[in-house]
């Protein structure tokens, strides 16, 4: 045999050989490697678990109205007869709220967002959309978001269940 044949086929043993080699240890674990990591928290991070303590201010409250004011005590029994109930949360409601019913107004859908309205608002719109849709008149907006949302009133009524918040 020709000496170039022969070393032509040392090699491709050779290579075999360190492919084979290392093809067993890649992809084994060295026992050096962190512990996986869980996918989701225990807790999910919309809601944060507390308790009012009874004397204490209620921080969700009092970081949006006074504390001892008549709006504050409204919010407290709202509290007090639905647990579950947050300030944070209503008012990030509300923010989306104002968006999907200004824009349904804009954009002549106000249908969409009848459940939202009371009776004597929602008139107020559909003669506005009908008025504006009887001239021809078209309307493109674009919402760029609210600057500030801030709670100015709350009163609740604790025989009827109903509460009012102005924001």
């Amino acid at each position: 045999m020709n000496s170039s044949l022969i070393q032509l086929l040392v090699l491709a043993g050779i290579a075999v050989f360190l492919i084979i080699k290392l093809k067993n240890v890649l992809g084994t674990r060295g026992g050096f490697e962190k512990p996986p990591l869980p996918l989701e928290d225990e807790t999910p991070r919309g809601k944060r678990n507390f308790e009012v303590i009874e004397g204490g201010p209620d921080h969700d409250i009092t970081d949006h109205v006074a504390e001892g004011g008549a709006a504050a005590m409204a919010l407290a029994a709202m509290k007090a007869v639905e647990p579950s109930f947050s300030v944070n949360t209503f008012l990030q409601g509300a923010r989306s709220a104002y968006e999907m019913i200004l824009m349904a107004f804009e954009n002549g859908t106000i249908t969409e967002v009848r459940p939202f309205l009371s009776d004597e608002v929602y008139q107020s719109f559909a003669t506005a959309v009908e008025a504006r849709e009887a001239e021809g008149l078209t309307v493109e907006a674009k919402f760029a978001g609210l600057r500030e949302l801030a709670l100015h009133e709350a009163s609740f009524n604790r025989d009827t269940g109903k509460a009012e918040i102005s924001v």
